[in-house]
């Protein structure tokens, strides 16, 4: 096999036999070109994945509540010169603002520069090497194009408002060789070649999701911290919703609709649901992480520091659009605290309350970080049925989130129903605050972006919704 020496984060995995779930915790950087003799060493190779998406850079904060929901104007910065404030002007050459966009970029070719390293040297063992051989193939896969995804969707135009725009460099090779930059419609293509190919794979290799199975072990326990098989098919509908082809985003969508391991919490769970946590029933994926609470007192719990992100003032608006029942979103997720270190109005969606309060929690869930959850299927549903002109039918599905959340929903029962694009949206924005998927919704479609605290209105542009590529990618190139 390919002797490549390489930086990567090694996982201890422990199992706790009282509660079952994975734990895993970084031991350090270590230099090994014999990782990728055993199997165990592709699943630390994996795991090493997960826990770098986890970090701060990226999922641990600036790609969730942190940078890419400031420029969705959910949060501004609780200290007067924090450089969030330009941030959320969309000033992005800012001195201080420029390095947070810049390590999006460079972090996350980091993850796939990992990922690439451990396809290789697969690829050079026979597939009846490991039992799971497809698994590890199909894992690795799914995050390559998830993470080029995530890419393009910053860094690139919309495809829907530019078809000819240039999309990103996609590097399959564990290499220093230059990749070029894909138009985008090839980017596209890319990502959806690699997602499908992950989604062959596992179902070929039949996947294995059980959330109550207590005697699940090793590679194959808690496939909701994986990138499994639902988690492909309902990043696939992303992909396709974000490229403009709303039917095979709605049949994918459906996929994991239909499949029995997700279903919406109930209302009375909302405040306990994501907070630090996986949700048991509603994340499709997520990522482990122990210290993702740590990230969240930080900036959303404490407050007054230089550090801080505080609720926009118009906060309370955003949840009253529609209004017609009670809305546990807004009364459990948006809370005004008098605790020690924490006053006034916090963002507590992800906080994990008990353990920034008190420090443990009364009950083990797996800790982390949810990055796609069933809602955002239900509203590519609708909005399919609503442009296919079927607005019972996209009320049924759109209902499934909002009556979950309280409220009385748009099929009242009465022959009258009235959805629109706008009512979706609107739930799309209540429903998804800290988990940076809102600005990418607005760019989706090309709205113009109201600041509420200099009461400016931002029109739609390239300057707007496209992160500048770093500098030093272009001076690596010459």
């Amino acid at each position: 096999m390919k002797k490549l020496t390489y930086i990567l984060f090694i996982l201890l995995i422990t199992f706790y036999s009282c509660d079952s779930f994975l734990d895993v915790r970084p031991t350090g950087e270590v230099v090994n070109n014999e990782l990728f003799e055993t199997a165990e060493g592709y699943e630390e190779a994996l795991y090493g994945v997960y826990s770098f998406l986890a970090r701060e850079p990226l999922y641990g904060k600036n790609m969730t509540y942190g940078l890419v929901d400031v420029v969705g104007q959910y949060f501004a910065g609780g200290w007067d010169a924090h450089w969030s404030h330009k941030l959320r002007e969309y000033d992005y050459k800012h001195m201080e603002v420029r390095p947070e966009i810049d390590a999006i970029w460079e972090s996350m070719y980091k993850g796939i520069s990992y990922v690439n390293n451990m396809l290789e040297n697969l690829a050079e063992r026979d597939s009846s090497a490991f039992a799971l051989y497809n698994v590890y193939k199909a894992e690795g896969l799914g995050l390559r194009a998830f993470m080029h995804f995530e890419l393009l969707r910053l860094f690139s135009e919309s495809i829907i408002q530019n078809p000819e725009a240039t999309g990103i460099p996609y590097r399959e090779k564990y290499s220093y060789q230059v990749t070029p930059f894909d138009p985008i419609k090839v980017s596209y293509e890319k990502i959806i070649r690699d997602f499908k190919e992950a989604e062959r794979l596992l179902t070929a290799h039949g996947e294995y999701f059980d959330r109550e199975d207590e005697n699940a072990g090793g590679f194959i326990k808690d496939r909701v911290i994986h990138m499994n098989l639902y988690a492909v098919q309902a990043l696939l509908a992303r992909v396709y919703w974000e490229k403009g082809d709303l039917e095979t985003a709605k049949n994918y969508a459906m996929k994991v609709i239909e499949c029995p391991f997700f279903k919406m919490e109930e209302k009375t769970d909302v405040e306990d649901m994501v907070n630090g946590v996986i949700s048991n029933k509603e994340t499709i994926w997520g990522l482990y992480s122990e210290e993702f609470p740590n990230f969240t007192r930080e900036v959303l719990y404490q407050n007054g520091g230089s550090f801080t992100y505080d609720p926009k003032p118009d906060y309370r608006d955003i949840y009253e659009v529609d209004q017609d029942g009670f809305d546990y979103r807004l009364d459990k997720w948006f809370q005004t605290l008098s605790d020690h270190g924490a006053e006034g109005l916090r963002c507590m969606k992800v906080v994990d309350r008990f353990k920034v309060r008190l420090g443990a929690r009364p009950v083990s869930k797996l800790s982390g970080i949810n990055m796609i959850r069933l809602p955002e299927l239900y509203y590519i549903v609708a909005e399919y049925y609503l442009v296919m002109d079927n607005v019972e039918m996209a009320a049924t599905y759109l209902d499934k989130v909002v009556r979950a959340r309280g409220l009385n929903g748009f099929n009242k029962g009465d022959g009258i129903v009235v959805v629109s694009r706008m009512n979706i949206n609107n739930d799309r924005r209540k429903e998804l605050v800290c988990e940076g998927q809102w600005f990418q919704i607005m760019k989706h479609y090309n709205m113009s972006i109201y600041e509420s605290i200099t009461d400016q209105t931002f029109q739609p542009s390239k300057n707007i919704y496209v992160f500048p590529v770093p500098d030093d990618e272009y001076e690596y190139r010459n």
